[in-house]
């Protein structure tokens, strides 16, 4: 700074600005130097007066180190004053900026975890949904259409169709319908396995594909992804898919959600839509194998009692016509004669309580049957099946007199 003999006070010290000889040698100084200096020294002290008070610092104008005679000299030392107080400002700048990137990273990563967050909150609503629909034995049509009314709500599909395979290797259409119920477009009944080039059908035959997503279902001759295209005269452009795959990987069935957007259904990843696939592919073959398990269970307890039970009386029954036809072939005086014969009378009678016992069963195990809804009693079958135990504990018929 310019040259002072006489120490500052503890007054002048405090003052932002100079000192009255000091200002004055600075205005003398500055009043020498050339016009362009001139402006750029009035610029830097006004930019000097501004970044000590950002910086909260007060100016001190006695260095016994600062050697100032003319412009020549002030011109530099105020540049270094600038730069001085710019370090801290370059440096919070750095930070600054520092953590904006941060900022804007953090942010990339929150967006990631809510769209993770939202997909995993819309694949537990899907499995509870369709864990929550399956309360009651149906058959695979239904159990079909129930998971996709499920699917065509919370995906915000416009249509659903579902197809089961038939005996002729054919995907048939067992259901379809809209999300508000209005009239569903014509659609083609049976699709063969072997359509050439159809999307859905090439993943049909692929073990590796779960879901096929179209999104331009024009038909075939206008660039489209459509070889069933009747089906889309209301404008239906994307179709998503699902193939629903048993343990073995074998289709058994097809849901097939439609919007009328392009490319509505490329907003959900590809994991999301994998793993969607395979849970409705397990609720709903687990819900076909429970009712196909619980009917062979049923019909399997049935079979077990009601063939004996009709054996028993088949055999009774057989006995009993057997002694007919010898009495009536001897006569019906004799017959007469012998039906009057206690031992024989006996027999007729064992054979008759014989059947009657066999129908009592018979009656027991449907008693049973109805009640295994709810205490089923489980038993090995032949083979290492396990069936319904529906044999009933038939008490011994009382005897005369002991009521």
């Amino acid at each position: 700074m310019p040259r002072s003999k006489k120490p500052a006070s503890a007054a002048a010290r405090a003052c932002p600005v100079p000192p009255q000889p000091i200002r004055q040698e600075l205005m003398d100084i500055m009043a020498a130097a050339p016009a362009p200096v001139r402006r750029a020294l009035c610029d830097l002290l006004l930019s000097i007066k501004a970044g000590l008070a950002a910086a909260n610092q007060t100016p001190k104008f006695v260095d016994a180190r600062a050697k100032v005679f003319d412009w020549r000299n002030l011109l530099p030392m105020l540049t270094d004053i600038r730069a001085k107080l710019d370090r801290p400002v370059a440096a919070r700048l750095r930070r600054r900026g520092k953590a904006k990137a941060e900022l804007l990273r953090l942010d990339e990563k929150f967006m990631l975890l809510r769209r993770a967050h939202e997909r995993m909150s819309l694949m537990v609503q899907i499995t509870y949904a369709l864990v929550n629909v399956g309360g009651e034995f149906q058959t695979s049509e239904e159990v079909l259409e129930q998971s996709a009314e499920v699917l065509i709500e919370l995906l915000e599909a416009d249509l659903f169709v579902c197809r089961l395979r038939d005996e002729y290797e054919e995907w048939v259409n067992v259901a379809a319908n809209t999300q508000h119920g209005a009239s569903t477009p014509i659609l083609v009944r049976a699709m063969e396995e072997n359509i050439p080039g159809h999307p859905v059908m090439q993943a049909v035959a692929s073990k590796q594909w779960s879901y096929v997503l179209s999104n331009n279902l024009m038909s075939s001759e206008r660039g489209g992804e459509s070889y069933d295209c009747v089906a889309y005269q209301e404008g239906y452009r994307s179709r998503l898919a699902f193939i629903l795959r048993g343990h073995d990987t074998r289709p058994f069935g097809l849901i097939m959600l439609y919007s009328r957007s392009e490319g509505f259904f490329s907003g959900y990843d590809h994991q999301f839509l994998a793993d969607c696939s395979r849970i409705v592919s397990l609720t709903v073959g687990s819900r076909l194998e429970v009712g196909r398990d619980a009917l062979a269970k049923a019909s399997g307890g049935m079979a077990h009692v009601g063939n004996n039970a009709l054996s028993v009386i088949k055999n009774c029954l057989e006995l009993v016509k057997e002694d007919m036809e010898a009495g009536i072939l001897a006569g019906a005086t004799p017959m007469l004669r012998r039906l009057n014969s206690p031992f024989d009378l006996a027999r007729e009678i064992e054979l008759i309580g014989c059947a009657l016992g066999g129908a009592e069963r018979l009656r027991g195990a449907i008693a049973n049957l109805l009640d295994a809804v709810d205490h089923p009693r489980i038993m090995h079958y032949i083979r290492g099946e396990e069936v319904l135990d529906l044999d009933p504990q038939v008490p011994t018929p009382p005897h005369k007199g002991d009521d």
